[in-house]
């Protein structure tokens, strides 16, 4: 792997520390990742709630507020469609628990995954109407390109509000309501990227501020602030750029994620490991509570995430979060053994191309995205994973740095039924009959997009350090610039010429650790799945770490992640 950095005049590194009085170390990292003005460094060092725009400068919110409010005022009955990911779920559960206390008796209605697939289709129309044709859907992570539905509800009569942040593939419905802020040209707004969530928060936002203005005693007293928990959770699991509006949305929600009284939240973290009191990162979010969330809609229902974070019973919520648990339990066997069967499958079949499809009849839909990003990593390439026995495949495709698999699928779209997604990860269908020609296809579109050769992977060096350096004051200060995200990665710092203070100690099957002098204490490190790959300990070195804190028996204490190491030269 290269290691790349990416020198910053020590003149600007001077002015940033002396104007906004902080450290070099941390004057480089910010000057590394392209800032140099001193009020939006301010900002993203400093985000605040009060920072956030009105509610109202979003495309789309007047004409979605005032039929919410006509909703509300002629108790319509209001049905809620949300995405079967912790971006729709969260989205979902923080607008129908606004509705309940504003006296609404909302329904919600998830897709499931398997039968009816994403978004606003027919078969879930057909199930959510056959309970009853509500008045107005609220489309919540959905519904943008679905212009066929969305006719097919004005002929019932049925109102429609999107509250969406897809991108616009065709022509824009006139029959629906859009609060969507990809649908104008990007003129730098801090909501732009927000997630389907932080949209629901900004409705939420919305109708509270109209409804206060009425004089309405139940929207002045609804704590609009204790929703950041699940706005955090949708934010950094969505994996939207953490700046502008994501990063306060994040920062704020985090804290109060860590503080969250509600009872689902309270159960999902005990189910997680994650002990009532402690902080939470935005790693807490990726690897332990949104696989647990995301575990409902891939295995069974996205109901029953839904059913957790909008419980108000503690002995209820105990068993949702434990039947998610064990969801997860089963998706991870399940990812595991897809992934043996797709990698076996890759040798046998030989593939070379530069992208790659494979397809299994009894692979399951929850998981081919995860064994996508899993294949994706490890072969350098993108990968499409399909699953299916009938006429219809399905599946999802991971992508690597630098190639946008939206322009790649567009170039084999003919052979398609459904695409779409972002530029690293998209969902798709096709016809059996077409896997052949859609597995050449897409190695065409890479090839061609790519120019005949993948970007080389790279690792980002932020910042070289001395071992001197290496403690707790480094890292509180690094602790400023969470959370970490996407746009906003957890910075890795270089060390060079240096030599481990004993050899490598295999942990596990595949781990080491290791330790290195700064100086006047011994830091402890880990690399995990590197046991394969252990540094000399008699030779000079150059390590790549994140640095981070290591919580072990009620004690705190500095850690090196190990991410690359490479003789020094």
């Amino acid at each position: 792997m290269r290691w790349t950095d990416k020198p910053v005049a020590e003149s600007l590194v001077s002015q940033l520390a002396e104007k906004l009085d902080i450290s070099p170390f941390l004057a480089r990292i910010l000057a590394g990742n392209g800032m140099s003005d001193t009020e939006e460094i301010t900002r993203f060092l400093n985000p605040r709630l009060a920072d956030l725009t009105d509610p109202f400068e979003l495309p789309g919110m007047k004409e979605a507020i005032d039929r919410l409010v006509l909703g509300l005022d002629q108790a319509d009955q209001i049905l809620i469609i949300g995405d079967y990911d912790v971006d729709g779920i969260t989205a979902t559960s923080l607008l129908h628990g606004l509705l309940s206390n504003l006296g609404a008796s909302p329904r919600f209605v998830i897709p499931k995954r398997e039968g009816e697939g994403y978004g606003l289709s027919h078969a879930v129309l057909e199930r959510a109407i056959a309970k009853g044709q509500p008045d107005l859907i609220v489309t919540l992570d959905c519904g943008t390109n679905s212009n066929e539905e969305i006719g097919f509800l004005a002929e019932k009569g049925v109102d429609v509000v999107m509250v969406d942040h897809h991108q616009l593939k065709g022509d824009l419905s006139p029959k629906a309501i859009f609060v969507n802020p990809h649908l104008r040209e990007d003129h730098g707004e801090p909501w732009r990227n927000l997630s389907a969530v932080g949209l629901a928060f900004k409705v939420t936002h919305a109708l509270l501020k109209r409804l206060r203005e009425r004089g309405d005693v139940k929207a002045t007293e609804y704590p609009i602030k204790e929703q950041l928990d699940l706005v955090a959770l949708g934010t950094v699991a969505d994996l939207v750029p953490l700046h502008g509006e994501n990063r306060i949305f994040a920062h704020s929600g985090l804290k109060q994620l860590s503080e969250s009284v509600r009872p689902g939240i309270h159960e999902l973290r005990e189910v997680s490991g994650l002990q009532p009191g402690t902080g939470l990162t935005s790693t807490d979010i990726a690897f332990k509570l949104a696989p647990r969330i995301n575990a409902g809609g891939r295995l069974a229902e996205a109901t029953l995430p839904v059913n957790l974070l909008t419980s108000g019973d503690l002995a209820e919520s105990r068993g949702l979060a434990q039947e998610l648990d064990q969801l997860n339990q089963k998706r991870r066997q399940i990812e595991r053994d897809i992934t043996q069967k797709a990698e076996e499958q890759v040798e046998q079949l030989g593939f070379d191309g530069l992208g790659i499809v494979t397809h299994g009849d009894d692979w399951h839909q929850g998981v081919v995205g995860i064994v996508a990003g899993k294949l994706s990593r490890s072969l350098g390439k993108p990968v499409i994973v399909l699953g299916g026995k009938e006429d219809s495949l399905r599946g999802s495709g991971r992508g690597v740095a630098g190639i946008d698999l939206v322009r790649v699928l567009a170039l084999c779209s003919d052979l398609l039924e459904t695409w779409g997604g972002h530029p690293a990860a998209v969902g798709l269908s096709l016809a059996r009959k077409n896997l052949d020609a859609f597995r050449e296809a897409f190695a065409e579109a890479v090839d061609e997009i790519c120019k005949g050769q993948l970007p080389e992977p790279a690792l980002k060096i932020a910042c070289w350090i001395e071992p001197t350096s290496l403690g707790t004051g480094m890292l509180r200060e690094m602790d400023q610039l969470q959370p970490f995200g996407q746009e906003n990665p957890e910075p890795i710092l270089g060390l060079r010429g240096i030599k481990l203070a004993y050899p490598p100690q295999v942990v596990g099957q595949n781990h080491f650790r290791f330790k290195v002098s700064n100086g006047d204490q011994l830091i402890s490190g880990i690399a995990w799945n590197l046991g394969q790959r252990q540094p000399p300990p008699d030779q000079t070195l150059d390590l790549a770490i994140r640095l981070g804190w290591n919580e072990w028996n009620g004690v705190t204490s500095l850690q090196m992640t190990l991410v690359d190491w490479r003789l020094s030269q």
